[in-house]
């Protein structure tokens, strides 16, 4: 990462792009130690107790003011404000992208992290007309450098300061630098999985859900029509599962894993854990094999007879919808392993691939009525066989929980 502190003469984007408010900061104490997860999360051994802004379903909606700027407010950057929508934004994490497409806004994507945010994407939204990822060749690297957002030059950067000081050559001067002479910061990065901030920012830091976070983006981007339209698909959608799915008493139990499919590896993620990375299992309300079992960071490595103990009923596995991983060498492997075997899952052929974590909205919508169909087929219908390489199935009108045609027509324009 780079380490320039030095000014640039001249104007700067703040000729263009205004930023209110002072970044929220604070020397707030942190309850327990920080440490580095295995995907570069900062997580802590005893997350700080705090509750999201407003309700994930009800929270605000930031509006364009009076003046024709837009202006936002979203922790832990404070209050944002563009004097025009912007038309070169820097991303990392692969929700931004995912909102942007949502918006019809895809090409202005300059930047992100993950070129497995494409396969995801392109899986879900395979039976959209004239669909284009716009920003599928600008996957990079994880990690960045000031002087590659200097070169960018970008009116927004989609990523959230707090995440960025815990990255090697980056501190608070290095944010504020890039605030002055280029442009503002928005991201909610601890927000996914509502783990601790870093000490320097935990003081008043808060958490907002994954549509509350689209809702901010879709007013810088001057697109609130397009997002109260997806809003209502959502929540629509919402509806419909809250209505459908079963009695607690009569959900199965389920596993959230990222498995390897050659078995080494096998991580348990929590099933209904606060935050945007479970936004598509939480609504579900399935029982976790795992049960109330603690740990710190986003995911714990476990070995087959701690999943055997478990013995969920059905194994939902992580990254598997993509031509890079073989779900089929998985679901052989576990059929043929001494210990896999006994699983009720794997002798119920109840082991369903999912999507990512690192989700949009669309890719939320999709994952929502994916996973409901995988852990309620009598409700919802079943998930037809995943084979290599298939895209997202084609269901009937009278088959699918949401509306596809209107999300396509409003990524579109027809709103």
């Amino acid at each position: 990462m780079g380490d320039d502190s030095g000014e640039l003469d001249g104007p700067t984007r703040r000729d263009y792009v205004k930023y209110g408010g002072a970044l929220v900061g604070g020397s707030g104490l942190l309850a327990g130690c920080t440490g580095q997860s295995n995907d570069g999360a900062t997580t802590t051994q005893e997350p700080i107790e705090r509750t999201e802004t407003a309700a994930e379903e009800t929270e605000g909606t930031a509006t364009a003011s009076p003046e024709a700027s837009y202006s936002v407010e979203l922790s832990p950057v404070g209050e944002v404000t563009l004097e025009e929508p912007p038309t070169n934004v820097f991303t990392h994490f692969p929700w931004f992208p995912d909102m942007a497409s949502a918006l019809g806004q895809g090409d202005t994507v300059n930047s992100l992290w993950w070129d497995g945010t494409v396969a995801g994407l392109e899986y879900f939204t395979a039976g959209f007309d004239d669909f284009e990822i716009e920003w599928a060749d600008e996957a990079g690297q994880y990690g960045f450098s000031k002087e590659q957002l200097y070169e960018l030059d970008s009116d927004l950067h989609l990523v959230d300061p707090a995440w960025v000081t815990t990255q090697d050559n980056w501190s608070r001067a290095d944010i504020d630098e890039i605030e002055d002479n280029v442009g503002p910061w928005l991201g909610n990065y601890y927000s996914s999985f509502h783990a601790t901030p870093p000490q320097e920012w935990a003081d008043g830091y808060e958490y907002h859900s994954l549509w509350g976070v689209f809702d901010r983006v879709a007013t810088l981007y001057d697109e609130r029509e397009r997002y109260e339209a997806l809003r209502s698909v959502r929540d629509d959608l919402i509806s419909t599962v809250e209505a459908g799915r079963p009695p607690e008493s009569d959900r199965p139990t389920a596993a959230y894993l990222s498995i390897s499919a050659d078995l080494s590896s096998i991580y348990q993620l929590r099933l209904n854990a606060p935050g945007y990375w479970n936004s598509h299992t939480r609504p579900l309300g399935a029982v976790d094999a795992f049960g109330d079992d603690e740990f710190s960071g986003p995911f714990k490595e476990i070995d087959m007879e701690a999943l055997l103990e478990a013995d969920p009923d059905a194994i939902l596995a992580l990254w598997t919808v993509t031509d890079t991983f073989d779900f089929g060498e998985l679901k052989r492997n576990l059929r043929d392993d001494p210990v896999g075997s006994e699983l009720s899952a794997v002798r119920n052929d109840r082991v369903y691939p999912q999507g990512t974590r690192w989700q949009g909205p669309l890719m939320n919508l999709f994952q929502l009525e994916m996973t409901a169909k995988q852990l309620y087929p009598e409700e919802f219908g079943a998930w037809p066989e995943y084979e290599n390489g298939d895209t997202y199935p084609e269901f009937g009108a009278d088959e699918r929980l949401f509306d596809h045609r209107r999300v396509a027509d409003v990524i579109a324009g027809d709103t």
